[in-house]
This record gives structure tokens, sequence and C-alpha cells, in this order.
């Protein structure tokens, strides 16, 4: 396994131990409630937002895991909030998440919202109470709020009902284009706001977050990427429009692979101790799963 696999092993089991602690909730909480949303997040999941605001506050100098700790869970629920939402009926309607029923099929619809709304707000709670700098902390809110508001996750996840239900593919001008836009507001943004909210964290210029950010933007364009040609096989997808739908399976492959290079060679810029961060783009470009 190489060093970064390691790493990233280590970090992970760091973050999930954090989120257990986290859902520990007491009796002021239904009991169903909470079950729903530690089903939800407890899963088989792959922490890639979390771990990368995790690497991004060591790299730009940061030692107290305590005060980043509650930003990575937090990051997560609001990931599982969005996947939630993503699975629901009204949206792509999906039973299946990581394997296992989605939550409004392991419980019912009405619990899974409230999970979702329950995550969504215990995040910012979590954000409210970690230690260390009150400056920093509401930058790396900010930071995530504007990727995951109307101009961001949540716009981007509009864009997709409204490329889905709406506009036959026949009339779109230019799909390649308007998919872009919604991987960009959907995943890049909120991927790139890990980043940048754990290098807010530990400390890093402002010239420097700018890099990040353009670096996890392109990180993140990337694994929607690879989502769209590892996905392109399952009968679920056929009528979807993605990126492979639009421009095939050899031409996906190759803007996945200028989005590697982008993301890598700006990490790379910021030196040493980026070296980590550096290498998730390889990760992410020869990922299986």
């Amino acid at each position: 396994m190489s060093d970064l696999k390691r790493a990233v092993e280590a970090d992970r089991k760091l973050i999930d131990a954090e989120l257990r602690r986290a859902l520990r909730f007491g009796r002021d909480v239904p009991q169903r409630l909470a079950a729903a949303m530690r089903y939800a997040v407890l899963g088989p999941g792959k922490r890639i937002r979390p771990v990368l605001a995790l690497e991004a506050f060591r790299a730009a100098g940061g030692r107290d895991l305590a005060t980043v700790s509650p930003f990575c869970s937090g990051i997560e629920f609001i990931h599982t909030f969005s996947l939630i939402h993503d699975d629901l009926p009204s949206m792509d309607d999906d039973d299946f998440r990581r394997g296992r029923p989605s939550l409004h099929r392991k419980f019912d619809e009405a619990t899974a919202i409230l999970a979702a709304d329950g995550l969504f707000a215990y995040a910012f709670e979590l954000f409210a109470r970690a230690p260390g700098s009150a400056e920093r902390k509401l930058e790396a809110m900010h930071a995530v709020c504007r990727a995951v508001g109307p101009a961001g996750m949540t716009g981007g996840q509009m864009l997709d009902i409204v490329g889905e239900v709406r506009i036959p593919k026949s009339k779109v001008r230019s799909p390649a284009s308007g998919i872009l836009e919604t991987h960009l507001k959907k995943t890049a943004e909120f991927i790139a706001a890990a980043v940048v909210a754990g290098a807010i964290l530990g400390g890093a210029s402002v010239a420097a977050q700018r890099k990040l950010r353009q670096a996890g933007l392109a990180l993140g364009m990337l694994f929607q990427m690879t989502d769209d040609l590892l996905d392109a096989e399952q009968a679920s997808e056929v009528d979807r429009m993605t990126m492979v739908s639009a421009l095939g399976r050899a031409r996906t492959a190759g803007r996945a692979e200028l989005q590697a290079r982008k993301s890598e060679r700006l990490f790379r810029s910021l030196g040493a101790a980026y070296r980590n961060l550096a290498g998730f783009p390889g990760l992410v470009l020869h990922r299986r799963s």
C-alpha cells in the first residue's frame, strides 16, 4: 500500500471515530430520528470530503486536530444530507445507496427528510462549537455555505432536475456544457470547499486558498467524470444525461485526465507540504468504485 493510501486509511479511521462520537445523542433527540441519522452516516463511505479537509488542514500548518475534527464531521453530515435528498422519490428515486437500502426505503420518506434536515443543521452546530479562532471558523463556514447554497450544490440539484424532467434531449443545444455546469455546482464546489475550509482552519494564506479552490474544483470535476465512467454500464444510467452519454467514453476519459493533471499541478505548486493532496487526483482518476 502506498504512503498516500495508508494516510487516507488512517484519516478515515480517525474521521469514522469522530462521526460515531458526534452521533451519540441523548434523550432530547427522538430515538427513531437518531437511528436514521446514524444509519445514513455510518454506513460504508469513502469520506473523501472530510479527508480532504483534514489533509488540507495539516498541509497548511494546522496541528490541533480538535479545531478541524468538528468540521470534518460536519462536512460529512452535509454530504450525507445531500445523498438522502438525492435518493428521494421526488429527486432521483433510488432504492439503494452504497449497497444498502436508501434511507427512505429503510425507514420512510418523512423520516428520511427529517434526518437529512437534522444532519444539515447539526453540521453547523458542530462548526460553531469547534475550538479555535473565531475568524477562521467564520471564513471556513462561509466557504461551506457558499458551496452548498443556491449558487452551489442546491442550484446544481435544481439544474439536474430541470435537465432530467423538462428539457428533451433533442432540444438541448449543448448537452455537455449543461452537464458541466451541473457537475460544477452539484459536486465540484463542495469538494473544493472542503479543501479550502480545512486550509483556512490550518492557517493558509489567501493566495494559497485561491489555488486550493481551483485545485479542488478540478478534483471535483474529475470525481464526477469518473463517476459517470463507472456508472456508464449500469442499466439505471442508460437514459440519464451524463458526460459519457453526451461525449462518449473516450472523450470523457480524456477530459478526466486533463482535470487530474490540472488539479495535481496546482496542489504541487504549493510545495512539499501538499504532496498528499497532490496524490489525490491520481487516486480518483484510477479508482474502481
